[in-house]
Formats: structure tokens, sequence, C-alpha cells
């Protein structure tokens, strides 16, 4: 599966991303609309997972531009500044689902399973075809140990 992947913290970036990789994603980051909107004209995704606050500029903005230029894919909106209110502006800029930060990174597998559930993945992940390395949660660790060694 594609991911699109915004955050405007590069640690907690580095670790979605290496967290959803061991679970057979391919993940795209951007930290700014405009690098979002480059990645959108050259790719194709599954899912965006979009922070609501990148520095100076708001995810609810760039959500809200997406559905105006009719993009149907998935979006999850995450935000470390949780409330009923941003819960509900989330959905009213368009968003699909709504995760506070922090969060289980169970939380977030379970919420891409649910966004993502009727959607064939575009492309197949690198470790799809290599027997055993189908990293679960549960082997979450040991995969990026592994990844690691690797590097």
């Amino acid at each position: 599966m594609n991911i699109l992947l915004f955050d405007d913290d590069l640690r907690i970036l580095r670790f979605l991303k290496r967290g959803l990789e061991a679970e057979s994603h391919t993940v795209a980051t951007a930290t700014s609309h405009s690098q979002g909107w480059e990645l959108l004209q050259i790719g194709e995704f599954d899912l965006v997972i979009l922070d609501v606050f990148l520095g100076e500029e708001n995810g609810l903005d760039f959500c809200r531009q997406l559905r105006q230029q009719q993009h149907t894919v998935p979006v999850l909106m995450m935000t470390a500044k949780d409330s009923p209110e941003m819960s509900f502006e989330s959905q009213k800029a368009g968003a699909n689902g709504y995760l506070p930060k922090p969060f289980a990174f169970d939380d977030l597998i379970s919420n891409i399973d649910r966004l993502t559930r009727n959607q064939p993945p575009s492309s197949p992940s690198f470790f799809s075809g290599v027997p055993g390395m189908a990293m679960t949660v549960n082997n979450f660790c040991t995969g990026l140990l592994f990844l690691n060694w690797l590097v």
C-alpha cells in the first residue's frame, strides 16, 4: 500500500515511516504543503496521513484543498492538540479518520486497515515476496533491528 505521510517533526516522521515500512507499506514523506502537492502530482497513494499542525501551515487547509480538487484518497488526520472541536474540524475538512497523539502504533495500523479495507494496494511491497518477511506489529522491533543490520 502506498502512503503519503505528513509531519513537520522529523523524529516522528522517521519513526512512523520505518514502522509503516516494516508493515510492508511504501511510504513517501512530506513536511510541507508544497512537498505534498509535488508528491501527489507524481505518485498514486492509497492513503494520506496528515498532521494537523505542519509548522506554520495547517493540515486542515491541505485536506480541504485535496477535497476541493476532487481527490478521493482516504485521509487520516493526526494531532497532538486533541479536542472534540479538532475532531469535528478534521471531519468538516474532509478527513476520513482522526487519531490524537500520542497513539499506540497498533491504533495507527487499525485505522489504516479500516480506512483502506476496500482498496487494493497500488503496488507490491519490497518484502511481500520474501517468505517470513511479512512483519507485524508483534515483531516490529525485530524487523527494525533486521533492517538496520541490512544497512
